[in-house]
């Protein structure tokens, strides 16, 4: 719905740009609605690391007498460098669906990748998600019957479940005092500045990806004053939350030619290619289905099921792990193997569960317009992905959160900015960033051929003078080394056994 830098250069900061010296910003006592606490988090090779760890009371809903407290959790690293005078950083997560740092501190190569190259620059804050993981309340929901396995359910038959759900969990976190409608992105920007103010930070630094990136332009938006700069990647604009299937399925045409192309996979591609063998495969499943037996179970595949599973059985395309395996995945189902898509749609069963009413009101918040819906709906690229965003159809109605057509319009900004976008990116399109680009008229846009998702991790790993320029950009805001493209290496594509 989904970071990183290293290297000084010693080019000084403009007087405007600079943040406070190392901890001057921090208070040294907790203040009204502030906890601050020193805690140790445990890295995934062991090791544990000091960060400064606090809660912040902020109102439910601002400029509501009545309204109620939620709580937000932050985590400050300091600069390593005492003589940086760069904002502190404000890394945006994910999601929206962000369940705290001490999880996300023990993958690999998170610290060294999400906070260490950070420190080397500026101070760096991450801001936890108001409803959703270690904030308070976490509003979890609870799970649904999706469908029976054996059966054919049009998502028609599929929608009862999920509002009723939905309904339950509304109805349980409104009887406990809140109002779901604050659960918005524009009550979450504001979380932002008043975490910055509770740390003494006048102007910011914001890297966000994916929703991280709807929050950051939300905040330059509403609090334009306070952001000194930018880095925004994987790009969702303010009415891009439900994602175009044409632009989806134009991400997964670059990957099929990138892959078709290949020496590795020649042999192997169907004659009509892997985009229209798939499509031809999800017509002919819509005339007459299949019955696929796993152990004990049987599992009706129909066009649906198909198309349900069009980014990936063994992986998913959001990664370039899953890219690798995606055309070995067309081309078994190309040949009539279809228990890869049954596997695929027995997990999804499994897991039907509701993510928590935070990121409902989040999502469904910032929405879709009447007009961006009414092309979705007729979109054919719905012949070979299925119709779009069926699952925010049937959740959002009844939420009351939708902040209008206003807010989805995309509007100008001259904050500094450089927007990273990978062109094989199917969970946040290219084709969004190239939307969205016009309106940051003091930006630089960076293409990374070959990117997914992580599409700005990828460049840094893969690209050293974009690793390096992205560092004093962000240390001194010069925009004048960034390349406009990165390209990654090939990929070593999986070959499906014959």
């Amino acid at each position: 719905m989904h970071l990183l830098l290293s290297f000084c250069l010693l080019t000084a900061p403009s007087a405007q740009d600079a943040g406070p010296p190392q901890d001057a910003g921090a208070p040294e006592g907790d203040g009204p609605g502030l906890v601050l606490e020193d805690i140790e988090l445990t890295r995934a090779d062991g090791e544990t690391i000091v960060a400064r760890r606090g809660i912040l009371d902020v109102p439910n809903v601002r400029g509501r007498e009545s309204s109620p407290m939620v709580q937000v959790e932050f985590h400050r690293f300091p600069c390593e460098d005492p003589e940086s005078k760069a904002p502190p950083i404000f890394l945006l997560r994910g999601g929206p669906g962000f369940e705290g740092l001490r999880r996300d501190i023990t993958r690999k190569r998170f610290y060294e990748d999400n906070v260490q190259r950070h420190t080397r620059i500026a101070d760096l804050v991450v801001v936890g998600q108001r409803g959703i993981g270690s904030s308070t309340p976490n509003t979890a929901c609870g799970g649904f019957e999706r469908e029976a396995l054996h059966e054919r359910v049009t998502f028609e038959e599929t929608v009862e479940p999920i509002a009723a759900a939905c309904k339950e969990c509304r109805e349980r976190w409104e009887a406990e005092g809140y109002d779901l409608s604050g659960f918005n992105v524009i009550e979450a920007a504001a979380d932002v500045i008043d975490v910055a103010d509770a740390l003494g930070y006048d102007r910011i630094t914001l890297l966000g990806t994916s929703f991280g990136s709807h929050w950051g332009m939300t905040i330059m938006r509403f609090h334009e004053e306070r952001v000194a700069r930018a880095v925004l990647s994987g790009l969702e604009g303010p009415n891009h939350t439900y994602d175009m299937p044409s632009y989806v399925l134009a991400a997964l045409e670059r990957i099929a030619a990138a892959a078709e192309a290949s020496d590795t996979l020649a042999e192997h591609v169907p004659v009509d290619g892997l985009v229209e063998s798939f499509r031809q495969m999800s017509a002919a499943l819509d005339e007459e289905p299949e019955v696929v037996a796993l152990g004990t179970f049987e599992v009706l595949v129909d066009g649906r099921r198909l198309r349900a599973a069009a980014l990936g059985t063994s992986g998913r395309t959001s990664s370039r792990r899953g890219i690798r395996t995606w055309p070995a995945d067309m081309i078994r189902i190309a040949r009539g193997d279809l228990k890869g898509v049954a596997n695929f749609a027995m997990a999804r069963n499994m897991g039907a569960r509701l993510p928590t009413a935070s990121f409902l009101s989040l999502d469904c918040g910032s929405g879709i317009s009447a007009e961006r819906l009414e092309q979705l709906r007729s979109d054919p690229a719905c012949a070979v992905l299925g119709k779009g965003e069926p699952f925010y159809e049937a959740a959002c109605p009844g939420w009351g959160a939708d902040l209008g057509e206003s807010f989805r319009e995309n509007f100008e900004t001259d904050v500094p900015t450089v927007l990273v976008q990978g062109n094989w990116d199917t969970s946040t399109p290219m084709e969004n960033a190239l939307e969205l680009a016009p309106y940051f008229t003091n930006s630089r846009f960076v293409l990374v051929e070959g990117g997914s998702h992580g599409a700005l991790r990828e460049a840094h790993v893969a690209d050293a003078g974009f690793r390096d320029a992205l560092s004093a950009f962000l240390r001194t805001g010069t925009m004048e080394d960034i390349p406009e493209t990165v390209v990654l290496a090939p990929l070593r594509w999986d070959v499906p056994e014959d």
